[in-house]
């Protein structure tokens, strides 16, 4: 079941905007990113603001990011314009743009995303361990292999 209309595809874009900025200011950027694709002959089928999360590595020197999502009908000829918006737009970090099957839109449709779902938590750094521990481990390891490959046998 095809749910485009002639010459349009679906996309989805997850972009990353710059969470330092004031609260308006992320509202019209997100306004803007919504009117760009209106404005090109797109159609927002699916729109999620999944809020502020701290980036797991720094882009443009910066340590949070605001997330959107969006789903969308679109003409292939307006993405190089959407990418347009993001490359000149300073306010959009990073971007990501997909075509998407119709199943694919389904399901995010029934499954919305969850808060905390985007980015995991940062894990916590290893503590170093001796040379000792780490070979005793390693036998630990060698010894349970070793006694699973003996009941497999058995």
């Amino acid at each position: 079941m095809n749910t485009t209309t002639p010459h349009r595809r679906l996309y989805e874009t997850t972009v990353i905007i710059n969470a330092a900025l004031e609260d308006a200011d992320i509202r019209a950027t997100i306004d803007r990113f919504k009117e760009y694709i209106v404005s090109h002959g797109g159609e927002v089928l699916l729109f999620y603001e999944l809020g502020k999360r701290r980036l797991a590595y720094p882009i443009k020197k910066r340590n949070n990011g605001y997330y959107v999502y969006a789903a969308y009908e679109a003409h292939p000829t307006a993405l190089p314009l959407l990418e347009r918006l993001f490359l000149l737009e300073e306010n959009f970090l990073r971007h990501l743009t997909l075509q998407i099957d119709p199943t694919i839109l389904a399901y995010r449709r029934q499954h919305p995303p969850q808060s905390g779902q985007l980015i995991p938590e940062t894990v916590r750094a290893a503590q170093p361990i001796s040379e000792e521990e780490f070979a005793d481990e390693v036998e630990e390891e060698v010894a349970d292999e070793g006694e699973a490959e003996e009941e497999e046998e058995v």
